[in-house]
């Protein structure tokens, strides 16, 4: 007979809890590539993306964001950062890494970030502020430095905020459209008895459900495996040109 865990199911996502960081920090380094440093001493993670642009920063802070990505491009002059306080459900932060790392990234042309959010219901106005249906979550895109930048709030209670997330304005705007995808995403998140101990569980559903125990130890080598999979596919080959049509004589 197999061995059966209880995992609690968490609605809304943006409530649940933190999670398992190796959701993120393990996709990125075994199966997209990414390296990190080793510092043993520091509790904290460095991870590198493999052409050295994109620098992801995992680091306690008392009351400072805990997840810290940054890019860089010398060549086109890109630079933007995002960060996430430590509350911030990893669903929601791997959302914006699987984004990064999809092949040719830049080439999805997103014209409005906002869009998940009015098909799930939530109110949005195009670039400007957004709240969801509860009103538990609420953002803004606001000048900073010059640029346009979108900060969005979790809260509990209208004066006890759970966790923010900060987007600044030379973000590719597919990194934005796939957080706010995965914010608006109705699915429950899963999460262990020891993560839901001493998080707070008003304003929130949650069921328990046992599983095989096989199933929840590899969930995440299955998601390294789907991403390492897609980092070595091989684009589909081009269709053939059509040869040129015959010329016409008179």
């Amino acid at each position: 007979m197999s061995i059966k865990v209880e995992q609690a199911l968490i609605s809304p996502r943006y409530l649940a809890g933190p999670g398992d960081p190796a959701w993120v920090t393990a996709a990125l380094h075994e199966g997209t590539g990414w390296s990190h440093g080793h510092d043993p001493l520091m509790p904290r993670v460095v991870l590198t993306s493999p052409d050295q642009k994109s620098m992801l920063r995992l680091e306690p802070h008392l009351n400072e964001p805990w997840w810290r990505l940054s890019h860089r491009d010398g060549r086109t002059g890109s630079i933007w950062n995002t960060t996430f306080d430590g509350a911030t459900p990893v669903e929601l932060i791997a959302a914006v890494t699987d984004a990064l790392t999809e092949p040719d990234y830049n080439a999805r042309q997103v014209t409005d970030p906002y869009q998940p959010l009015r098909r799930a219901g939530w109110d949005a106005i195009p670039n400007g502020e957004f709240r969801s249906p509860d009103s538990r979550v609420t953002g803004e895109r606001f000048n900073f430095s010059g640029s346009r930048n979108w900060r969005i709030t979790a809260t509990l209670d209208p004066d006890d905020p759970v966790w923010h997330a900060w987007f600044s304005g030379g973000t590719p705007p597919v990194l934005v459209a796939a957080f706010m995808q995965a914010l608006a995403d109705p699915e429950p998140v899963r999460r262990s008895h020891e993560q839901t101990i001493g998080f707070p569980r008003r304003r929130i559903t949650l069921r328990w459900q046992e599983r095989p125990a096989e199933s929840v130890a590899l969930a995440l080598p299955d998601r390294i495996e789907h991403l390492a999979a897609r980092r070595t596919s091989t684009p589909p080959p081009a269709p053939p040109t059509p040869p040129p049509a015959p010329s016409r004589t008179r």
